[in-house]
């Protein structure tokens, strides 16, 4: 519902190791559409710990392209829009669902049902995780889904 008040999302940038791109708060609660009555902070720890928990599952990939050449993600080859290769939007794309899986709880909390209902329901989050795991296994080169015999 349109209230007439400006959205105003907190500015803050996530440094990270180096090699992954740096994140910006802003721009996860804008393209995850996370509530900015959400504490700052509780958004903040979502993103670092979702980043943290990415960047740990990918230090194979980073630990190649360095070995390869490319001192970061934006630097290896692939396609590009605005600006973004390939590997910086996979990665951002798998550290914003961690982080707004995260969030799920929040969201309950600040009444959203009413606006957003089933926006906080274990299947989204779920939803979330699987994103993420998917676009985790894309960057390593695996297919969505692996079958082994036990």
């Amino acid at each position: 519902m349109f209230s007439g008040t400006p959205i105003d999302y907190q500015d803050a940038t996530l440094t990270n190791d180096g090699f992954w791109p740096d994140l910006s708060l802003k721009e996860f609660q804008e393209q995850r559409s996370i509530p900015p009555d959400i504490d700052a902070g509780t958004v903040g720890q979502a993103l670092i710990t979702a980043a943290g928990e990415v960047n740990s599952k990918l230090q194979s990939v980073s630990d190649s392209n360095i070995g390869s050449g490319y001192a970061t993600a934006a630097a290896v080859p692939g396609i590009v829009i605005d600006g973004t290769n390939l590997l910086c939007g996979q990665y951002k794309k798998a550290v914003y669902a961690l982080a707004k899986a995260d969030l799920m709880g929040e969201f309950a909390s600040i009444g959203r049902r009413e606006s957003h209902p089933g926006q906080e329901s274990a299947d989204t989050r779920n939803g979330l995780i699987a994103e993420a795991s998917m676009v985790i296994r894309a960057v390593k080169g695996l297919p969505r889904a692996t079958v082994r015999m036990i």
